[in-house]
Parts: C-alpha cells; structure tokens; sequence
C-alpha cells in the first residue's frame, strides 16, 4: 500500500506539472530520480509553447548526474544565478550574437551580469551554446517542411527528425559540453557549487531557419 500511495502521490506531479510552468519551489518537490521520471519532462517539446524553467531544470538535472558520475557533490540551485543564465541566453537571441560577452549595456562581462542580481560570489563562471533542437544525427542534410511540417532526412522524407524533449536536449548540451575541456572543466571544477541554467529558443537564420536552442549554464561558489 505504501509503494502504492508513493506512485500515485508521483502521478499526481507529474499530471500537475503538466497543467503549469516550473517554478523555483519545484526543486524541492523532486529527487533527481523523480524528475527524470516525469511525463513533462519526456514530452516533446513545442517551440511555440515551451516551459522554459522546465528545460532549465532540465539542464540542471542532468549537470548533477555528470558531477555525481565523477564523484563530486552535486550543485546547489540558486534561482538568483539562474536568473543571470536565463537573462544572457536571452539577450543572445534577442540581439543576435553568441558570445560570453554582451551587447547589452550593464551586462557585457559576467561579472557585470552577477552583480546586477547581487550575486557576489569567490568564484564564478559560465558556458554557453548553441545547438540543433531536434534529436538530430549529425552530419546528414534536412528536408526543410512548409508551415507546420515536420522535419524528415533529405535522403528519406519519411525518417521524422523529432523535436527534443526537455530530457532528451538536456542531456545532448551538457554532453556536449563534457566533450570540450574548458566547459568540461567547469562543470567538475570544485570551487563551483551552486548552478543556474538558461535556455531560449531561435530560429538559425544561417540553417535555413532551423529551431535552436541557445544555452547558458552559470557557476557560482557559496560564499
């Protein structure tokens, strides 16, 4: 009965969580393994309608699993920092450049972006990127649809390219990011132990306006 009640009371987040946004209290509603469990987190995700706090925790989740995997204690969530890497995934879209320093006035080094939230921190750090939005298999050429369409390979019209799910691009960015030393570095870098992610959804205009995701992860050490 006890297991019983447990997978209920589970189904019942899960059926709420589709029904509203994340929020920050949401953290402290699910383990790790909860999470990943989640229907809204395993649903497809639509451009036109997306929770972004959702796939932000999404990003935050699966950083954790790589921090746990090589045995360092997992980040703290600071919706203050989070707030910082949403705002700066943002700006990238919204003023059309890719870089850790910003066009923005106020914003240009991620100092400046820490200090606006008054987060003051010994150490602190960032990676960005920009990906696909689709569980795509890298090297073979789209088919782009009309309005509404569906996304296929160009050498076979009916092998749908699937969008991602908030799990599926979660865990694509931060292996990507695993791959490369610096980004690497950060996210196994004990000095780090709070992290907030951000992510916004663009239309790559040099990829025939193929859905993208720009993605922010910001570090920060506790004191």
């Amino acid at each position: 009965m006890k297991f019983q009640f447990l997978a209920f009371t589970l189904l019942l987040f899960a059926n709420n969580l589709l029904a509203q946004t994340w929020i920050p209290s949401d953290y402290n509603r699910f383990t790790p393994s909860q999470f990943f469990q989640l229907a809204a987190v395993n649903q497809t995700i639509n451009y036109k309608k997306i929770d972004r706090g959702l796939l932000q925790a999404a990003m935050f989740y699966a950083t954790n699993e790589e921090r746990v995997k090589h045995g360092l204690k997992p980040f703290e969530y600071s919706d203050q920092i989070e707030k910082v890497a949403s705002e700066h995934a943002s700006d990238m879209v919204s003023y059309n450049f890719y870089s850790h320093v910003s066009r923005v006035k106020g914003k240009k080094t991620i100092g400046e972006r820490f200090a606006r939230e008054n987060v003051n921190r010994a150490y602190i750090g960032e990676n960005i990127s920009s990906s696909i939005a689709l569980q795509y298999q890298p090297g073979r050429k789209i088919n782009i649809p009309r309005s509404g369409g569906m996304y296929t390979y160009a050498n076979n019209s009916r092998e749908v390219i699937l969008p991602h799910t908030y799990l599926t691009y979660a865990r694509e960015v931060v292996q990507l990011w695993m791959s490369s030393p610096a980004h690497r570095k950060s996210i196994l870098n004990p000095n780090f132990e709070e992290l907030g992610c951000g992510a916004q959804v663009y239309n790559n205009r040099e990829s025939d306006n193929v859905p993208y995701f720009m993605g922010v992860q910001c570090f920060g050490s506790k004191n």
